[in-house]
């Protein structure tokens, strides 16, 4: 496999009779339609406890909420088979029906459309501010306000209200990502003459009533909600872009994975979501589905503890990046269904390439490790968690134990069962080297750096701190996309591969199963199922 091929399966599935959808936990029907028989419906692996857009839960908030949210500006819809993901400067209107930028990008002016919610209220530039006032204020994890934070917002300051219809973004420190962070379910506006109705003095944002309820401009509304176990959507009648094709959506949490793929097989339901790639792999020698990639830029990756030795010497780290026999993970562990990391930028991002890329060399890594005074090897351990990374991190984990060792490196597994653990162990500094996934939720090489690699950012629990990456993680964030930001990304790239601060193993790949006259799908770079633009035949 090629470092830039996308590996293109047609799938389908076999029949599987006499299985109930109470496996999804509902009755023994398939799921009935509207009079249209456009109703689609999912088996996921979860559902959210929360429907607000300040809750968020990982993948299942990713896969569902930008489906209710109405953003102000959104990325243009994508080609069919499209294999990389947008770029900042790819944008279209959504809830905003035009925008300017003056004072250098520090005045982001947006002039409203005629949009009304789900409960006919229509959008003013007040919804907007109640909505950014929220998101600064907000009490759980405050990720739009690290976003604005991202995109150089005045934070303190972040609108000004015209009038009724017009309104402005201060941005302190106008960057390429400014504008785009808009995209993300997590800048939703909500209708908040409705939102007010339920708010409370101990609640003035309404996030209870939030919780279980929407309130947005978005294509479709919540029709009831059993949290953690199934929520149903119907279209949003006001929706400006129009009434969907399928009106009304079901997902239901299917945690045991067996049985997802069983309702996949059987065709009782017409998405299945987070199937594990041994999964996908039993399904390809069948017609009756197939599968979709979403571009997604996961880099699975074994992460550091840089204030552990003998992890602080980067002859040590290079040393297990050579040993690592990338393409082997992905043929056992993946089953194909992934591509060998190379480099520091996932494929999907169309980044140029490293000027050394990765590469499996035991001699090499033997003498790395001699010239770091270790040329026995050594031992570690390695920490990892199924909900961290998916259900393939064991597999992962005995590979690397059995790679590592062919170069004197002795590795103890540690499969910490509780993710909240997991999470507390890696932000004290408790682990040695650990298993994980850099999943930038805006998806673009600036954020990714900024989030991953510069010192203090939000995910950066390895230590690692380097004046050169924080320089050039600066220079390509105030960098628009074209030929001078992609010299610096392959800089920055070059850099990292240099200086080694994790070990980049895999570029992991998304899929979802879809029935067979479910159609529509295009990856937005959300890495979402878009239900608006899906038909059910």
């Amino acid at each position: 496999m090629g470092r830039r091929s996308v590996r293109v399966r047609a799938v389908a599935v076999l029949a599987v009779a006499g299985l109930a959808l109470a496996a999804c936990g509902g009755g023994g029907e398939r799921e009935e339609s509207d009079a249209s028989g456009r109703t689609l419906t999912i088996a996921a692996p979860g559902v959210l406890s929360s429907l607000d857009s300040e809750r968020y839960q990982g993948y299942i908030s990713i896969d569902l909420l930008p489906n209710t949210a109405g953003t102000l500006v959104r990325f243009v819809k994508p080609e069919a088979g499209a294999t990389k993901l947008q770029t900042p400067d790819q944008l279209e209107a959504e809830l905003a029906e035009s925008w300017t930028l003056t004072d250098g990008g520090k005045k982001m002016s947006f002039t409203l459309r005629d949009a009304k919610s789900q409960f006919g209220n229509p959008i003013t530039a007040e919804d907007v501010k109640w909505s950014v006032d929220r998101m600064v204020n907000s009490t759980g994890v405050p990720i739009a306000k690290i976003l604005m934070g991202i995109g150089g917002w005045d934070v303190t300051n972040p609108i000004t209200v015209v009038d009724d219809k017009t309104f402005t973004i201060n941005v302190a420190q106008p960057n390429a990502v400014s504008l785009s962070i808009l995209t993300t379910f997590f800048m939703t506006i909500y209708d908040s003459v409705e939102a007010k109705k339920h708010a409370t003095a101990d609640d003035p944002y309404a996030y209870k009533w939030l919780g279980e309820n929407t309130a947005t401009f978005g294509p479709y509304q919540v029709r009831s909600f059993d949290p953690g176990k199934e929520v149903r959507l119907t279209a949003n009648e006001n929706y400006f872009r129009g009434t969907p094709k399928v009106r009304d959506v079901v997902v239901r949490a299917v945690a045991d994975t067996s049985n997802r793929l069983q309702l996949a097989q059987s065709g009782q339901v017409d998405v299945a979501t987070a199937m594990t790639f041994d999964q996908l792999s039993s399904l390809q020698n069948s017609g009756d589905a197939r599968l979709e990639r979403v571009l997604y830029p996961n880099i699975d990756v074994l992460v550091p503890n840089l204030k552990a030795e003998p992890f602080d010497d980067k002859r040590v780290r290079e040393a297990i990046s050579y040993a690592v026999d990338r393409q082997a993970i992905v043929d056992s562990a993946y089953q194909g269904f992934s591509a060998p990391s190379t480099d520091f930028m996932h494929d999907d991002f169309g980044a140029p390439a490293a000027s050394r890329p990765l590469a499996h060399d035991l001699d090499r890594a033997k003498q790395l490790l001699a010239e770091a005074g270790l040329p026995n090897g050594f031992p570690m351990e390695l920490a990892y968690n199924a909900a961290n990374v998916g259900a393939h991190s064991e597999q992962v984990a005995v590979l690397l134990r059995s790679q590592l060792a062919k170069v004197g490196i002795e590795v103890k597994l540690n499969n910490v069962a509780s993710g909240a653990d997991f999470d507390t162990a890696k932000r004290e500094g408790k682990l040695q080297t650990w298993l994980a996934t850099s999943t930038p939720l805006v998806p673009d090489p600036a954020y990714y750096l900024q989030v991953f690699y510069s010192t203090g950012g939000l995910t950066n629990l390895q230590n690692y701190s380097s004046p050169t990456l924080d320089g050039l993680s600066r220079q390509i964030l105030e960098t628009q996309p074209g030929p001078e930001r992609d010299a610096l990304v392959k800089q920055v790239n070059d850099f990292l591969v240099g200086d080694m601060p994790a070990i980049p193993l895999v570029d992991s790949q998304k899929y979802y199963v879809f029935k067979k006259g479910v159609d529509g799908f295009v990856s937005y770079s959300q890495g979402h199922v878009n239900y608006y633009d899906i038909s059910v035949s």
